[in-house]
């Protein structure tokens, strides 16, 4: 049986506000003038693989005055709050469900990246979940592919993802099948493309 994986942001999830937005409201939530956001940003994916708490750490970094514990409460909440799932996503592994074991293999923060899952009823669909600050490493390291064969032994394996360098080239380099859901004509070898969640199955 094939273990097919898929990508949380951008390839089952999607944010129905922009990420300013996501911001400031936590933000004004706490009474503070949004600002510095640019700085937070880059603060946070730079710290995203080695702080307990990415969120909290990557506002300090900034001039905001917040607490940054309360800061990272309401940036979740504002996130869980602002998640849908992208058209198709419970179609697709509702599909893939019979004859494939299914999981989801995302970077990011567990706690975060399971709520979101939750929120939007797809959690129960899949088998296993492997976010990055759970297990250690993120993609596009191979090691947190190997991690994701241990949780999903199989004779064969493929990642859903959006982006190709990231998520896609490194899988294809463990000769797991690769497919890309996009507009883009990402090409390389093993990469399929989909334009949409619904032509995934027919790429498996």
């Amino acid at each position: 049986m094939q273990a097919v994986y898929v990508d949380l942001d951008g390839t089952l999830i999607e944010y129905a506000e922009p990420f300013p937005r996501i911001y400031a409201d936590a933000l004004c939530s706490l009474g503070v003038e949004p600002r510095e956001l640019e700085a937070y940003s880059e603060a946070f994916f730079d710290l995203l693989g080695e702080a307990d708490d990415p969120f909290s750490a990557a506002i300090a970094k900034t001039d905001v005055p917040v607490d940054p514990d309360a800061f990272s409460d309401a940036m979740v909440d504002r996130e869980v709050e602002a998640v849908r799932a992208v058209p198709g996503a419970d179609d697709l592994l509702e599909t893939l469900a019979g004859d494939h074991q299914l999981g989801v293999l995302t970077n990011g923060v567990g706690s975060l990246q399971r709520a979101k899952l939750e929120a939007v009823g797809l959690a129960d669909r899949v088998e296993t979940v492997v976010v990055s600050r759970e297990v250690g490493v993120e993609k596009p390291d191979p090691e947190i592919y190997r991690i994701a064969e241990e949780r999903l032994p199989a004779d064969s394996y493929a990642f859903v993802a959006d982006d190709v360098e990231r998520d896609l080239r490194p899988a294809v380099e463990r000769d797991w099948h690769g497919v890309y859901v996009g507009e883009d004509d990402p090409g390389g070898e093993g990469v399929a493309v989909a334009r949409s969640l619904a032509a995934v199955p027919d790429l498996l």
